[in-house]
């Protein structure tokens, strides 16, 4: 009696295990740069606008410690800038809005405590006041109580 023997050589075997190997790893490494790919998503792109030169805000934002601050100079060119210039202050040479502005609510530099935040010009815990309760012109009834955010809670 003749054995047949129908396995395959150890170098082809040898070939065939690396060229497999190989052939995964470019699968993976195409998939995992399709997948995060940077190109079109469907939003439309945004239009690059070229500039002559960096205005004094761009300044501003690439360095923090420039002398050339927002309102340092005119104090009134916060009055253009937020929606109208209601309750727009000039606060350390940046213009904040006073009525939300959590470190200078109500006025300059006048800071709510931890857990609070700032409605109206004034510092209010939003978990237990009744006028702002959860957030900010939220008011609970006129007998109802705030707790925890919510208003008639439990």
């Amino acid at each position: 009696m003749s054995e047949t023997s129908s396995s395959i050589s150890p170098p082809l075997a040898k070939t065939m295990k690396v060229m497999t190997i190989i052939v995964f790893t470019v699968v993976l490494a195409l998939l995992h740069s399709m997948l995060t790919d940077s190109g079109p998503t469907g939003f439309p792109e945004r239009e690059q606008v070229a500039t002559k030169g960096s205005g004094r805000f761009l300044k501003e934002i690439t360095n923090p410690r420039a002398t050339s601050h927002l309102c340092d100079r005119d104090r009134s060119v916060c009055n253009y800038f937020m929606e109208g210039g209601r309750n727009t202050t000039c606060c350390n040479n940046k213009c904040v809005e006073t009525t939300y502005d959590g470190d200078n609510c109500g006025a300059c530099g006048q800071k709510c405590a931890l857990g609070e935040a700032c409605c109206g010009g004034e510092c209010v815990n939003l978990g237990y006041d009744k006028r702002h309760c959860g957030f900010c012109d939220n008011k609970c009834k006129i007998d109802g109580s705030c707790v925890y955010g919510i208003c008639d809670y439990a």
